[in-house]
């Protein structure tokens, strides 16, 4: 149990940073310098945070010591995108992953407490390129009594998600689009990323209301360049039941 708090619970959520494609260390110094400046309760990083981990001549479990001094006190946690699971190196990023103390949600979930309320914290794996199953995420939740929140990394999975009462999933894979042509949009954009490109959704299903947040990423993936389209490190502050009262 934590204290009582009189104040929203903060989560930071961050993706795509593909590390090892034009994505260095000194850009994750920098990056998780502002992830602190924002006294996150929490961290949520929703996939590929390496890219192709098997080939990338740098030394990956340089970064753990780096992870680590993300500062949340709930935790920080991981689950995998579909870069990450497709050059069958997964057990690569596991470790790196595993020894920044960052928590690993792979179709699994558990529960924490903040200001009383119970919260269910769940991720799938990768939906693309591997077995992404949400009932396996939800297996320890108590749906009547916890607030649920998803990672999974593909965000137009949401129009499935939405039907198991989940309040909020976190999504990235579309890097926003990463290159946007004004008045256009974006112009390619992933499998599984055409609908829900960037920013906050409202999706309903029944009487339900699910949120979903898309985060452009922090890094780039095929080409090493972003037009229009900036990264992006979102702060998300959820209200508690009793300041809502």
């Amino acid at each position: 149990m934590i204290n009582q708090h009189e104040r929203p619970l903060k989560i930071v959520h961050i993706s795509d940073l593909h590390i090892g494609f034009n994505y260095t260390y000194e850009d994750l110094i920098q990056h998780i310098k502002v992830v602190n400046s924002l006294q996150p309760d929490m961290v949520m990083i929703t996939g590929d945070l390496f890219d192709k981990i098997d080939i990338y001549d740098g030394k990956p479990k340089a970064f753990a010591p780096l992870l680590r001094t993300i500062k949340a006190p709930l935790g920080t946690y991981f689950s995998y995108g579909n870069h990450d699971q497709r050059s069958n190196r997964t057990y690569k990023i596991q470790n790196v992953v595993e020894q920044s103390g960052i928590h690993l949600l792979n179709n699994f979930g558990h529960t924490i407490d903040y200001d009383g309320e119970s919260i269910y914290l769940c991720g799938t794996d990768d939906i693309l390129n591997s077995n992404g199953n949400v009932m396996q995420a939800l297996k320890n939740r108590d749906e009547e009594r916890h607030l649920t929140i998803m990672m999974v990394h593909e965000p137009d999975y949401a129009d499935y998600v939405k039907r198991f009462k989940v309040d909020l999933q976190l999504s990235g894979h579309t890097h926003g689009g990463q290159i946007r042509v004004p008045f256009l949009g974006a112009p390619i954009l992933p499998k599984l990323g055409k609908k829900y490109v960037r920013g906050l959704y409202q999706i309903t299903n029944n009487n339900h209301r699910m949120l979903l947040h898309v985060s452009p990423g922090l890094g780039t993936t095929r080409l090493p360049i972003r037009l229009f389209c900036p990264p992006e490190i979102t702060m998300i502050e959820l209200e508690t039941k009793k300041e809502a009262e």
